[in-house]
């Protein structure tokens, strides 16, 4: 199977996750047995790997504090072959971490995100040469970094291919200055809510893509959680259902999708195809306990698009 491969930069978080899970059903102002991981995460970081496992030369730029949890990313990066090498190391912060806890049904129970370090990024920061980003067909963005990073990115360099992932609720309308200038919009039911300012209490959920499509973006992509997806651009809207999956671990699902969708774009698919893609490859990612699942690749998602 010959697939495409393209050079994809990524602009967006590199945490390192704290992962608790419980042994039995987890109790409130207590201690609770279990296990606890130390994973590489963020969004784009998780968004990055993805794209390496699934053939892509991947460049992520973040940004990190000089500590062990850079030393740990850095070194990861370079064992799966992700080119961290522009990212901006900010010598007096401390690198992100993601502390989390889950519940009996491997659900997100709390968490406690230390994202300072982007919180308080100004587009100074990235007054620089990125060759790796003059070199990409892709661009991945998130919103992790500061609204005013994300448009000066995205002016500086208006003739590429912008893929945005809104990340949250509360930092989802950092992305409205840079709408009408994104190839690519992903984005769930709660974000695009507060974006749009539309309810989505009556499941008709056609106006918040037309929504988007109004403010000027290709191609939307809105996940609904167990329900599935609904996408569309200027020639169509459709729906799809989820594909069925044993559930052990949420966290990265939405990157995963947003990466497969990616690589069905870079692959030349049509929008079904995509959207099945970004379906496919989120639902391997639920069924491990690590962020980004070590099942996927090219193949294992086009055997089960194909199937």
């Amino acid at each position: 199977m010959n697939m495409v491969s393209k050079h994809v930069s990524v602009f967006g978080a590199a945490n390192t996750d704290l992962v608790g899970f419980p042994e039995s059903g987890l109790v409130f102002n207590d201690s609770n047995k279990g296990k606890i991981k130390m994973l590489p995460g963020g969004v784009g970081r998780n968004i990055a790997e993805n794209l390496t496992r699934l053939g892509q030369k991947v460049s992520l730029i973040s940004v990190l504090g000089d500590d062990v949890f850079k030393d740990f990313l850095l070194r990861h990066a370079e064992s799966i072959g992700i080119d961290m090498s522009e990212s901006v190391i900010l010598k007096d912060e401390s690198s992100a971490v993601f502390s989390a806890v889950l519940n009996r049904n491997n659900d997100l129970a709390v968490a406690i995100a230390d994202m300072k370090i982007y919180d308080q990024l100004s587009p100074h920061v990235f007054y620089r040469d990125f060759p790796s980003l003059e070199k990409a067909d892709y661009v991945v963005l998130e919103t992790n970094f500061p609204a005013s990073v994300l448009d000066y990115l995205v002016n500086r360099y208006p003739d590429k291919k912008w893929i945005l992932d809104t990340v949250s609720g509360d930092k989802a309308k950092r992305s409205e200055p840079v709408l009408s200038q994104l190839f690519v919009l992903k984005t769930n039911l709660l974000e695009a809510e507060v974006i749009t300012g539309i309810s989505s209490r009556t499941s008709d959920y056609r106006p918040m893509v037309e929504y988007f499509l109004d403010e000027g973006v290709e191609n939307v992509f809105i996940t609904l959680g167990k329900e599935g997806v609904i996408y569309g651009n200027r020639k169509k809207i459709h729906y799809l259902p989820p594909v069925p999956s044993k559930v052990i671990n949420t966290i990265g699902a939405g990157d995963a999708f947003l990466s497969g969708i990616t690589f069905g774009f870079i692959q030349g698919f049509d929008l079904d195809k995509i959207a099945r893609l970004g379906l496919i490859t989120a639902g391997l990612t639920v069924q491990t306990e690590e962020v980004v699942s070590p099942h996927i690749t090219p193949e294992s998602i086009m055997d089960k698009l194909n199937a």
